[in-house]
């Protein structure tokens, strides 16, 4: 007889302490209904609120919640890679506590997987956004597909469900700024995208203003793309052209193409010079090589 296959489901939470319960309600629904052993691995991003006794007290009833607390605020990725370093199961699944990314979809992902994916992934085609936060996601989406080094899944969420394997490899990426949509696309193995409508939230307001949002694009970008830095090739010969032809039509003194030279200069290294900056910085941190997160072992219940 072939043994049940155990399934953790990595849930990151910071401040989430009004979801807790409703979500445990929703994803234990969900997950009795699948034919697997699970556990609820809730990683508490070192809430602030009572979010950590909300879970405990969820494990003095149902031994399968387990929660992994990190010492400090790391950050949503983090907390990902804490979540499925901490668990040791055949499936993984990632579910975000807010209520937005439905449980009752991990059916349909679970029986994906039995179908031979390797991950599938829910695929957010319908948000309850305002008008310029989707077409800015829009524009986030567009612009990665066509600068990314590697392949992209357009309006690939975090929500979904892969295997072991997939699970070890994005854990042998030893990158300090981990982004799962891009490694999980990354690995190349089969992956299978399933459309759903994003729900509201539970309770509570979103941690994501769209000043976090802007920068949660902008480490997407640099994750999966050199294309910045070889911009700066193109923008060098775009300025010298540039410059050969105003020399050519202006026909300046040599006091005057000294001060166009200047000024072609200035306009290459304003975007230039942060681009190469920001890359060198992250270049250095993955030299250092920090881990991305630790555990507080006083506060996190694994067993």
């Amino acid at each position: 007889m072939t043994a049940r296959k155990t399934l953790a489901v990595i849930v990151p939470c910071h401040n989430e302490s009004a979801n807790v319960e409703p979500f445990y309600e929703s994803a234990k629904k969900a997950l009795d209904g699948l034919p697997v052993d699970w556990a609820l691995l809730f990683v508490n991003d070192a809430s602030a609120d009572d979010t950590l006794d909300k879970i405990l007290a969820l494990r003095k009833n149902d031994p399968r919640v387990r929660v992994a607390t990190l010492s400090r605020n790391f950050g949503y990725h983090s907390a990902l890679v804490a979540g499925l370093s901490s668990a040791d199961a055949d499936l993984y699944a990632i579910v975000d506590v807010d209520g937005e990314d439905p449980p009752e979809l991990l059916a349909k992902f679970h029986e994906a997987i039995g179908k031979g994916a390797h991950t599938v992934y829910g695929i957010r085609s319908e948000r309850p956004e305002p008008a310029h936060i989707i077409f800015c996601r829009w524009l986030f989406y567009w612009v990665n597909q066509h600068i990314a080094d590697g392949p992209i899944k357009l309006w690939m969420a975090e929500f979904g469900m892969f295997t072991r394997p997939v699970r070890d490899y994005i854990l042998d990426n030893r990158t300090t700024f981990p982004f799962l949509r891009a490694e999980l696309a990354y690995v190349g193995l089969r992956m299978e995208g399933v459309p759903y409508a994003r729900q509201p939230r539970l309770r509570g307001a979103s941690h994501y203003n769209f000043w976090r949002l802007s920068m949660f694009a902008i480490g997407g970008f640099l994750a999966s793309s050199t294309f910045p830095l070889r911009a700066s090739a193109y923008l060098s010969a775009g300025f010298a052209a540039l410059y050969a032809v105003l020399l050519a039509a202006l026909r300046p003194s040599l006091v005057e193409a000294g001060a166009l030279a200047a000024v072609l200069g200035f306009l290459f290294l304003l975007p230039t010079v942060p681009m190469l900056a920001l890359y060198l910085a992250r270049t250095y941190k993955n030299v250092t090589a920090r881990a991305v997160f630790f555990l507080d072992p006083d506060r996190s219940r694994l067993d």
